[in-house]
């Protein structure tokens, strides 16, 4: 670092010049060092209590991924990360020569992400390119569109164990891949906004907000896990339960899907208190459980305590936006 550039604030006086305009001057050896010079463009943007400049036209984010030093399953989970992480284009390359197992890795990945396509391929390398416009999908539209998928797929699931319907099961676990590519949507969002306050400009969406949908699409997406893991239950299981172990199942599971519900229509302290009184009402269906036994007892043990995961998770919803209407404050 230059002794003439301070590593830290630089603290100046707007000017008037010409009677018209407001100037700001900027130390040389600081901006040097910022590769900023005669003629750089820069962007002043508000950003909560202050302004921030930031350098340079908007470009695109790019990653490369060496294919010969990766396997395919883990070729294919950097993909998704690099998009996750905000990658415009990822390219897969292979000096060697892409093999047919690495290139379906490759294109497998790009299927369960949102707004991607393959934009060149050739022997040697594969080329994704982001389709998405910043401007049309917000985090809290995302969240929204979560929350469609992940609640009718947990009263499905449900409703699947009670009414012994397997192929009703099948369909609530397929659906789980579309919460995956919404929720690495949601991951996309909170890390360009945490790297460019140009993005969250254009998301309309502070970085305390961009957390917190993220935080809440991690919640949802657990409630989708345990939604697969009831449905689970519905293809593993003998036989249809008891009527009087699948009524208290399905009541419970509707309860702790209110907490949820509650939670997300920004209702914290009825979540809450749901969650306070469904606690000990799962505890004693799990002891009864436990006490009958019983050829599918330990399945319903899992379903029981799928449901009581899903109404904490409305919990955590619940504490997370609470958060945000305090940093709001």
């Amino acid at each position: 670092m230059s002794p003439h550039a301070p590593d830290g604030p630089v603290e100046r006086t707007v000017q008037l010049t010409g009677g018209s305009t407001f100037t700001v001057s900027i130390p040389k050896g600081w901006a040097q060092e910022r590769d900023i010079g005669p003629g750089t463009g820069l962007s002043i943007y508000p950003f909560e209590d202050r302004l921030v400049v930031a350098a340079g036209p908007d470009g695109d984010r790019a990653a490369t991924l060496d294919a010969d030093r990766l396997g395919a399953d883990v070729l294919r989970r950097r993909v998704r990360a690099a998009y996750a992480a905000g990658a415009d284009e990822i390219t897969v390359r292979s000096p060697t020569g892409l093999g047919a197992e690495k290139r379906r890795a490759a294109t497998s990945a790009v299927t369960e992400l949102v707004g991607v396509q393959v934009a060149g391929e050739t022997d040697a390398e594969l080329t994704v390119r982001s389709l998405l416009d910043s401007t049309e999908v917000s985090p809290a539209e995302t969240v929204d569109q979560l929350r469609g998928l992940v609640v009718p797929m947990h009263r499905e699931a449900v409703e699947a164990v009670v009414a012994d319907d397997a192929a009703l099961a099948e369909h609530v676990a397929a659906r789980d891949d579309d919460v995956d590519r919404l929720f690495a949507l949601v991951c996309r969002q909170f890390y360009r906004v945490l790297g460019d306050v140009r993005e969250a400009d254009r998301l309309e969406a502070g970085r305390l907000e961009a957390l917190t949908r993220f935080r809440v699409a991690r919640y949802l997406e657990r409630v989708a896990d345990h939604a697969e893991r009831v449905a689970d239950v519905a293809a593993r299981q003998p036989a249809a339960p008891s009527p009087a172990v699948g009524d208290r199942l399905k009541k419970l599971a509707a309860g702790a899907r209110g907490v949820l519900t509650a939670a997300l229509d920004g209702e914290t302290t009825a979540a809450l208190e749901r969650r306070a009184e469904i606690r000990p009402e799962l505890d004693a269906l799990d002891r009864r459980l436990y006490d009958d036994g019983g050829e599918a007892a330990y399945l319903y043990g899992r379903a029981v305590e799928s449901v009581r995961r899903t109404a904490e998770n409305g919990g955590n919803v619940a504490e997370a936006y609470s958060l945000l209407r305090v940093g709001d404050d």
